[in-house]
């Protein structure tokens, strides 16, 4: 059920303790599910950005921007998506490669890899380690358009690169979507991922 999704999503987040973790639940728990989902419901992603990223990142302080942006950029999108029923798996090791995040599983990338996608949100400044992590992303996913960028900049490379503003969160969330319908995958196939 919803209600147990919901109290796995803060177990999670408690064993990850951090300010921004911390801050994140504090502001999700401040607005409250009902008002989540309304706006999940009405596809208002800018609008839940504003309400739930900008005035998280604000409050944190004593962390670099970019480790900052990231780091709150995956929660949130942890978190959203286990409400939108986005099957996902995160922070895996998948042949000796670390995922921030994969759409759905490791197991369809094996089979299907085209029915996959990696995101990856990037946590440096230097865009040459940033340039080297995508090419270790590569080997598992060929496809540009199927590895995914979430940074507080925008970046010139091939990869869709989606930055951590409003317009620009919300289509990430509206084309993950997408990409899910598109694909018939399963809403059930959340409750057999790990989240």
């Amino acid at each position: 059920t919803r209600r147990k999704k919901i109290c796995i999503y803060r177990i999670n987040l408690m064993s990850e303790s951090s300010p921004i973790k911390d801050a994140l639940y504090a502001k999700i728990d401040g607005i409250g599910q009902e008002q989540i989902h309304q706006l999940l419901l009405n596809k208002k992603f800018s609008e839940l950005f504003e309400r739930i990223y900008e005035p998280v990142i604000h409050s944190v302080q004593d962390i670099d921007e970019y480790e900052k942006h990231g780091t709150l950029a995956e929660s949130l999108t942890h978190y959203l998506f286990t409400e939108m029923l986005i099957p996902s798996q995160r922070k895996i090791t998948f042949e000796n490669i670390e995922l921030d995040m994969i759409i759905p599983n490791t197991i369809e990338l094996q089979k299907h890899s085209q029915n996959t996608i990696i995101i990856f949100f990037v946590k440096i400044s230097n865009i040459e380690q940033v340039k080297q992590k995508i090419q270790d992303l590569k080997k598992l996913q060929k496809d540009d358009t199927k590895i995914w960028i979430i940074s507080k900049s925008h970046m010139e490379i091939p990869q869709p690169t989606y930055i951590t503003e409003k317009e620009s969160f919300g289509k990430f969330l509206k084309d993950a979507q997408n990409f899910i319908k598109t694909k018939k995958m399963n809403k059930l196939n959340i409750f057999k991922t790990k989240i």
